[in-house]
């Protein structure tokens, strides 16, 4: 799936649950209610059960690809929040994210490259944990790509 200039936040949105949902384990696999999902995009109008992957474009800007050109050339930032019943699941889930995309920048056919995503960063990692021992966990990643609108 090459993502468009036309749908880019929708596309982004999508490579990115999809390729969570297929490689990072979901510890609720076998114990989740249909009605709940591991990864959703912005924030869940369904079912939430921790531990929950929430995706969400924060942020974006372009410039222009050239002279005489309505080409951008666009500059992305996505919040990947990350909520854990316990600060280990949290963290483990956290890294997990962080790991899968770093690994599949340069992976020829289904990687973020391959699909129009370039100069994959970690902008920020920031904990916003709940008060109280039984609240959930999270951390916020704030990753960047840059979208070249061919």
């Amino acid at each position: 799936m090459a993502i468009s200039g036309d749908t880019f936040i929708r596309d982004i949105l999508f490579f990115i649950k999809n390729d969570f949902l297929s490689n990072i384990s979901d510890p609720l696999v076998s114990e989740r209610k249909d009605a709940s999902r591991f990864v959703m995009t912005s924030y869940p109008q369904r079912l939430v059960e921790y531990p929950l992957v929430t995706l969400k474009v924060v942020d974006y800007g372009g410039t222009r690809a050239g002279m005489q050109t309505n080409a951008m050339d666009i500059r992305v930032n996505i919040e990947i929040r990350v909520w854990g019943r316990n600060q280990k699941e949290k963290d483990e889930i956290s890294n997990d994210c962080y790991i899968r995309l770093r690994d599949i920048q340069f992976t020829a056919t289904d990687g973020s490259v391959a699909n129009n995503l370039h100069d994959f960063t970690l902008i920020s990692s920031v904990e916003l944990d709940e008060d109280g021992e039984e609240q959930p966990k999270s951390r916020v990643l704030n990753v960047g790509y840059s979208f070249f609108d061919l």
